[in-house]
């Protein structure tokens, strides 16, 4: 968790942003605050989508579809500023770029340099902002015309982006300050009066911290989804993906270094809470070793957008699941449809899963014994559906059994091949079947 900004520097913040609700430009500053910290966590191979959870291969790979994104954001994030920064401001900036362009006379450069370095209000920032954006794409349309851009040369272009916009004083006040009472809120009534309900005032505003924190990643994951809805570029995605995965962590750290340690707190509390880590740090090794892995090489539309609709799903999800299950561990009695109107409780997801794997099995006994490769393609699609639907749910080693049996089946050479692979298919999932019915959230209702 950051550290608050000194209270100068928090009061002229404020007064921004109370200027910017005023305007209805907040969701404009939050999508550029979000890009920023974006940038500061994308060019860490920690953060990036890897099979094997490994980062020595990025020691070794080409990093120009990488840079080739970043450089896409950067004009998104040049056209925010300009959104943000009043239409005054914004017309002075075209014409002193206009000045200094056509006269190019070192003076007048100059004098443009230094009005901008002085920012002595947030529209100067978001303008130095934007000199600086403007000036790292063109380093970068280069570099991506290079053979291969290395780690190295990657990494030093996000130090380099990230020094140039800590250059930007009210820009960089932005991203110190962690929480902003103009778009950070807890506005559930419910989790609200759960906050209110705790007694000690350090384990209250702790609380409170993880809550506006997990609400901010689900904001940050609606700027996907408003991608997704209205069919635009996604691959840029993947910067987003990295800083929720890097927050996460963080958030992780907090909750059991800070909360946990309450001496308020009780160990059934406590041992809710680490399931509730453990059950999201799944969710997001399923997402980075799996789903994410490769997106960035993808060219074509359909394959890009099932990988960024399942990976924001399966985060919204679980995202959702922890805000709720947090909340029971202070109060069991805490309903997560009060927050979230489409909640689907793990019970719920357990029994959808038993169902649908019940309908595999269905399938695989049906063709099990009269399958031949002309027939498979009706099966495939059974295997695709539940892949897209089921798997989620599932712990990771499964997804890994899940798609080795399904390159089995699809490298049988012959009839025989073919059924056997289908047997032992039918048999994984028939184990699997039992495994999912021994979770303890369906044990009170399978004996009822």
């Amino acid at each position: 968790m950051e550290s608050p900004a000194p209270k100068a520097e928090q009061t002229k913040l404020n007064r921004w942003l109370e200027d910017i609700s005023r305007k209805n430009k907040t969701d404009a500053v939050l999508e550029l605050e979000m890009w920023i910290k974006c940038f500061d966590r994308f060019f860490r191979p920690k953060n990036q989508p890897s099979e094997d959870g490994e980062v020595k291969r990025f020691l070794l790979k080409d990093f120009r579809e990488e840079l080739t994104i970043v450089r896409d954001v950067t004009l998104r994030m040049s056209f925010l500023a300009n959104q943000i920064m009043s239409q005054e401001r914004s017309n002075l900036l075209q014409f002193d770029k206009y000045i200094s362009n056509s006269l190019k006379r070192d003076y007048v450069m100059d004098n443009f340099l230094n009005r901008l370095l002085a920012q002595p209000t947030p529209d100067d920032s978001l303008a130095l902002l934007q000199e600086a954006l403007a000036d790292v794409r063109s380093l970068m349309d280069e570099l991506v015309k290079l053979p291969e851009v290395t780690f190295r040369t990657f990494t030093s272009m996000g130090k380099l982006t990230n020094r140039e916009i800590k250059q930007c004083r009210y820009i960089e006040m932005l991203v110190a300050c962690k929480f902003k009472v103009q778009y950070d809120r807890v506005e559930n009534a419910a989790i609200a009066t759960l906050i209110k309900s705790l007694h000690h005032e350090g384990l209250r505003q702790d609380l409170a911290k993880v809550f506006l924190e997990l609400f901010r990643l689900l904001r940050y994951l609606e700027f996907i989804e408003k991608d997704l809805r209205q069919d635009r570029p996604l691959k840029h995605s993947l910067l987003v993906f990295s800083l929720v995965n890097s927050e996460l962590r963080m958030l992780f750290d907090f909750i059991e270094t800070r909360i946990c340690k309450q001496p308020e707190i009780s160990q059934e509390c406590v041992d809710a809470l680490d399931a509730t880590i453990f059950a999201l740090s799944q969710e997001i090794k399923k997402v980075f070793s799996h789903e994410l892995v490769g997106l960035v090489y993808l060219r074509h539309a359909p394959p890009i957008f099932a990988k960024v609709e399942n990976s924001h799903g399966m985060l919204k999800n679980s995202l959702q699941q922890s805000i709720v299950q947090i909340s029971q561990a202070f109060d069991p009695s805490f309903d997560g449809s009060q927050v979230f109107s489409s909640y689907v409780t793990r019970l719920e997801q357990s029994r959808q899963l038993l169902r649908e794997i019940s309908l595999l099995l269905e399938a695989l006994r049906h063709f099990e014994d009269v399958a031949d490769h002309e027939t498979l393609s009706a099966l495939r699609k059974n295997f695709e559906n539940f892949r897209e639907t089921s798997l989620k749910h599932l712990m990771f080693k499964d997804w890994e059994e899940y798609e080795k049996f399904l390159d089995e089946i699809a490298g049988s050479k012959t009839r025989e091949m073919l059924r056997f692979a289908l047997h032992r298919f039918r048999v994984f999932m028939e184990a699997l079947h039992g495994e999912v019915s021994k979770r303890s959230v369906l044990q009170p209702a399978l004996a009822s």
